[in-house]
C-alpha cells in the first residue's frame, strides 16, 4: 500500500523521498542512486522508494511503454535527489541557484532546451555542479522539468525556471553595481 494520498503534491512527494534517501538509506544505496542511469539496470533502493512512494492507484501507469517511461523519469528524479542530498531545500528556486552559483547562461539554456535522454544528462550535470558549489535547490522544481518533458505543461515549467534565473541574474548585477559604485 502506498503512503501517498491522491492529494499529495509533488513538493510533498519529493520532500518525503528526500527524507528517506537522507535518513533511511545507507551510503552505498545513496551512491547507487547517484550513479544510476535511467536506461540501465536500476538499483534496489530505486525500487524500494518507488514502491513506498509511487505504488498507489493512479501514481504511475500500470504497464507497458508508459510505465517504462514513467520509471525512467523517476530514475532521473531520484538520482537528482541523491546527488543534491542535504542541499535539497524546499522553496529554493532552481533558476536562482543557477544564477547565484553557476551563472553560465549557456549551461542554463542547454538545460532548458534539452529533452529526453539529453535532459537526463543535463540534470545530472547541473546537480553535480550545484552540489559542488554547495548550492541549495528545491529538487521538486527539477522533478517538474523531468515530468513535464513532452507534455503540455513543459513550456510554462521551463519559462518559470528561465524567469527565476534571469531575475536573479538581474538582481545580482544590480548588487554588484551598487558595491562597485
Amino acid at each position: 500500500m502506498s503512503e501517498q494520498s491522491p492529494r499529495r503534491s509533488l513538493n510533498e512527494l519529493v520532500n518525503a523521498i528526500a527524507y528517506d534517501v537522507r535518513e533511511q538509506l545507507d551510503p552505498g544505496e545513496v551512491a547507487d542512486l547517484r550513479r544510476m542511469s535511467p536506461e540501465g539496470p536500476l538499483p534496489g533502493a530505486f525500487w524500494r522508494l518507488l514502491a513506498r512512494h509511487l505504488d498507489g492507484p493512479g501514481d504511475l501507469p500500470p504497464e507497458g511503454a508508459a510505465r517504462l517511461e514513467a520509471e525512467r523519469r523517476w530514475a532521473v528524479i531520484l538520482s537528482a535527489v541523491a546527488l543534491m542530498g542535504d542541499l535539497h531545500q524546499p522553496g529554493e528556486r532552481l533558476g536562482n541557484a543557477l544564477a547565484t552559483h553557476l551563472g553560465s547562461e549557456l549551461r542554463v539554456l542547454r538545460l532548458l532546451r534539452a529533452h529526453g535522454r539529453s535532459l537526463a544528462d543535463a540534470i545530472r550535470l547541473t546537480c553535480r555542479a550545484l552540489g559542488s558549489a554547495g548550492a541549495s535547490v528545491d529538487v521538486a522544481e527539477i522533478a517538474r522539468l523531468v515530468l513535464s518533458d513532452g507534455r503540455e505543461d513543459e513550456e510554462p515549467t521551463r519559462r518559470r525556471v528561465a524567469r527565476s534565473y534571469y531575475s536573479a541574474l538581474h538582481h545580482k548585477g544590480l548588487e554588484q553595481k551598487e558595491v562597485t559604485a
